[in-house]
């Protein structure tokens, strides 16, 4: 049995198929024929083709508005920093450094050269000092000698024990065995003359002890001479006595009486003659210590005038080692020979400072001031660095001009010095003074929203206004 006959439709090959739909869809040319039945099948295939289309529509109206929705939420919380540009140049944080020779002289040694990097306090180059240097030694000298000689002044006004202060050398050892000496003698001079007055003050004493006891002695006598005319005078009138007896005991007693109104006389004389004794003794103390302290006085001037002095010499022999103020540059060496000489007060070298932070000086349109404070954040992007692929620097506003400047070209502008963190962007990264820079100064922060709707806001404010 043969196999049934496919339809006509399904042996067609897909290059008919396409021109069959080709002549469905597409409105046949002028003037051809159509045949029956077609129409329904346009509007069909039309209508399922316009329903297609509007899904789709409704779909990309749906993604649009969705999208749009989620920008608008995006814009509406997302924020962007709002900065305040200006074109700046590095400056040195302080004034180029000129050392100068105070007192001049020969250059010695040369450290370093024209473009090296110095620190702070590091030696440049040495001046001759054998004379500044000669002239501290002497100093020193003549200013160990009067502290050893106010050493023993002290101790001889003080009276206590001479406590030299230490020598370095063999020349101050003999110093301090020189004024031993001295001290030594002194002392022993002020010893011998006290010897000799408390002698004198002995010597009184003994004077005072047996003045003391004639008078004892003699008004013992004086009493029983006393008692013994006493005891004859009634014997007289009896005849037991005679008159020669009695004037004997009346002599007895006014001859004890006598004796002891001298010795009376002479204790006073020996009492007087001690006190001069102990007050000579205290005289000749406090002349010795007074002098002392006249000579210690003197000696402390002295001591006092030289060290005044001896500051002026050691600036002297400081100021011949030139040293570095500052970290910096060294841009300029006039003194460039060993043993050529210096004169005094001349320029020698030049240093520009390099300090752990940069300054530079920005200018910023007097339109774009108003918001601009003392503290504000902002970033630095050198020219001579690309930002791409080094970055910029971080900073801090320090100073803002009180007026406007004006340019060779009459353009105003404020000078806006900041400071960065950070003085390069690496030890082979250098940043050098007189680099420009492009500064970024943080002044608030705002919508992406607003940002957007600036234009029609301020488009909005000055529309229609013209008259």
């Amino acid at each position: 049995m043969a196999p049934p006959a496919k339809p006509a439709a399904a042996q067609r090959k897909p290059g008919q198929v396409w021109s069959a739909l080709k002549q469905i869809v597409l409105p046949p040319p002028a003037g051809t024929a159509v045949m029956p039945g077609m129409d329904a099948f346009e509007r069909t295939v039309e209508g399922v083709m316009s329903r297609q289309s509007t899904a789709r529509a409704q779909h990309l109206v749906r993604v649009t508005a969705i999208t749009l929705a989620v920008l608008l939420a995006w814009a509406a919380f997302a924020q962007v920093d709002e900065v305040t540009r200006g074109d700046g140049k590095v400056v040195p944080s302080s004034q180029l450094q000129v050392l100068q020779a105070l007192d001049g002289g020969v250059v010695s040694e040369i450290k370093v050269r024209e473009g090296d990097v110095v620190d702070a306090g590091q030696l440049l180059l040495r001046i001759d000092g054998t004379r500044a240097t000669s002239g501290v030694r002497e100093a020193n000298a003549q200013g160990f000698a009067l502290q050893v000689r106010v050493a023993r002044l002290r101790a001889q006004a003080e009276g206590s024990t001479f406590k030299p202060p230490s020598g370095k050398d063999a020349e101050d050892e003999h110093i301090i065995e020189e004024e031993r000496r001295l001290y030594e003698s002194r002392m022993s001079e002020l010893s011998t003359l006290v010897s000799i007055s408390r002698q004198q003050v002995m010597q009184r004493q003994q004077e005072l002890s047996e003045a003391q006891a004639r008078r004892s002695a003699a008004i013992r006598g004086l009493e029983l001479a006393q008692q013994e005319l006493n005891q004859t005078r009634p014997l007289l009138a009896t005849g037991a006595v005679s008159q020669v007896d009695v004037l004997r005991l009346e002599r007895d007693v006014t001859r004890n009486r006598g004796d002891a109104e001298g010795a009376a006389a002479q204790i006073a004389r020996a009492q007087a003659a001690i006190g001069e004794a102990n007050r000579k003794v205290q005289e000749t103390e406090l002349q010795f210590r007074n002098e002392a302290r006249k000579e210690l006085s003197e000696a402390l001037g002295k001591l006092n005038a030289l060290n005044e002095g001896k500051v002026a010499l050691d600036d002297k022999v400081d100021k011949t080692q030139v040293k570095s103020p500052v970290r910096g540059r060294v841009q300029r060496l006039m003194a460039n020979t060993v043993g050529g000489v210096v004169q005094p007060g001349k320029d020698i070298v030049e240093i520009v400072p390099l300090d752990d932070t940069l300054v530079l000086e920005a200018r910023v349109l007097p339109r774009d001031i108003a918001f601009l404070v003392p503290g504000q954040k902002a970033n630095v992007k050198f020219t001579a660095y690309d930002f791409s692929i080094y970055g910029s620097l971080e900073a801090t506003v320090e100073n803002i001009s009180p007026d406007t400047e004006v340019d060779e070209k009459g353009n105003a502008f404020y000078v806006v010095r900041v400071r960065t963190q950070q003085p390069n962007f690496g030890d082979k990264l250098p940043v050098l003074p007189g680099m420009t820079a492009e500064v970024d100064i943080l002044t608030g922060r705002k919508t992406v929203l607003s940002y957007l709707l600036k234009p029609i806001i301020k488009a909005k404010a000055y529309a229609l206004r013209e008259r």
